[in-house]
């Protein structure tokens, strides 16, 4: 379930969906262009709490992103390159670091 505008049958511009107990799961911005994600996103869990957010373009992760646990605790952060992890990450703590940005 969930809410937007139809363009030609693609959702294109800001959107939402629900989970089954009607918590947001997610929000940001759909493409009717490509029917891909495009721009900011936020990604919840059942419990409303905050699971992820970043930004795609063109259906793919793009830049600063963080992740978090259920219980509100920080997963992972670090930086997409077009859906590639890139640079230092922290995850669960410890940080990785991947092939440069």
């Amino acid at each position: 379930m969930g809410k937007g505008t139809w363009v030609a049958g693609e959702l294109d511009g800001p959107c939402e969906t629900y989970h089954e107990n009607g918590q947001l799961e997610w929000k940001g911005t759909m493409s009717g262009k490509t029917g891909e994600r495009d721009g900011p996103f936020e990604d919840y869990y059942e419990n409303g709490q905050l699971r992820g957010k970043g930004t795609f373009v063109a259906g793919e992760q793009d830049g600063p992103a963080e992740s978090y646990h259920e219980n509100g605790q920080l997963q992972g952060r670090g930086t997409y390159n077009m859906g590639e992890e890139c640079g230092e990450w922290i995850e669960d703590g410890e940080t990785v670091t991947y092939d440069p940005c």
